[in-house]
């Protein structure tokens, strides 16, 4: 069973993330820990200001309650599942959800993007990617009206050089789903590419989990990973996508690079996000 993080600003946004965070611990018959940060405020001046935050007690029952409400608003029922509220005060809203996930000792975080602005904007699709990329957490980043639906075909882009340890991780996951796991590997006709593809293919004709499929895909060297990839996806029958991270790998030149390269987060499906040094 696993424990997952699920911080949220009360946006609409995060409030999906909650959602689809409720089906999905149903389904897994996993635990939740809701998770919201309240702001530091510190005077710049000595003129008097009006502090219109909850104090820690009072945010948690509110904490509480609008995750029940939410539920209630969807005919769910809040008694399905396993949830805890945690709160703290934090400048740095990332650090603080980094902190909640080693201190609850959970093992993935589902949060919004494209949330609110301001304090807020750690849930701005930009500002996640940054949170993706700075640390090594497993995390689940939900679309802003994204529903979640049971998850039975899944897809992530590997280089196909380290796919022994890529499906160590994937492929129990996937098994919980009995999902179809597919694999989309952009050949750009390179002097190695026959090879990894032959070993991938011997691999996966020798695994025991059957539903893998490798997908060769002409890759076009005008275009970045992600622009190849969403020529390819299938978004209608696809839900869920999956990269797997290496520290200085090309996905975090996709994470932090231009406004084309983030395309991944407007695909309009959750995107599951591994380190290589972590599994689910």
């Amino acid at each position: 069973m696993l424990k997952i993080l699920v911080p949220t600003d009360y946006s609409p946004e995060a409030k999906n993330a909650c959602l689809y965070a409720y089906h999905f611990a149903k389904f897994t018959q996993s635990s939740l820990v809701l998770y919201h940060a309240m702001p530091a405020v510190i005077p710049i001046s000595d003129i008097p200001y009006e502090n219109y935050y909850l104090d820690e007690e009072e945010e948690l029952h509110l904490l509480e309650d609008t995750f029940i409400q939410l539920l209630k608003q969807h005919l769910l029922d809040p008694n399905e599942i396993k949830f805890e509220v945690k709160i703290d005060i934090q400048n740095v809203i990332s650090n603080g959800i980094n902190q909640a996930f080693l201190d609850n000792k959970c093992d993935m975080v589902i949060m919004g993007t494209h949330g609110a602005s301001g304090f807020r904007k750690v849930f701005l699709g930009s500002n996640t990617a940054q949170f993706i990329a700075n640390h090594r957490i497993p995390v689940i980043a939900i679309p802003k009206e994204y529903r979640f639906e049971p998850i039975y075909h899944m897809v992530y882009s590997s280089d196909l050089q380290n796919l022994t340890e890529e499906l160590g991780v994937l492929v129990p996951f996937a098994e919980v789903f009995h999902a179809a796991l597919e694999i989309f590997y952009f050949d750009y006709a390179g002097p190695d590419s026959e090879k990894y593809i032959l070993d991938a293919q011997q691999y996966i004709f020798e695994h025991n989990y059957k539903n893998i499929k490798l997908s060769i895909q002409k890759g076009n060297i005008h275009l970045s990973i992600s622009e190849n990839l969403k020529r390819q996806l299938n978004t209608s029958n696809t839900q869920m996508l999956i990269m797997y991270r290496a520290e200085h790998s090309w996905l975090d030149k996709l994470l932090l690079g231009s406004n084309s390269q983030k395309m991944v987060l407007d695909a309009g499906l959750p995107m599951l996000v591994l380190h290589k040094a972590l599994g689910v």
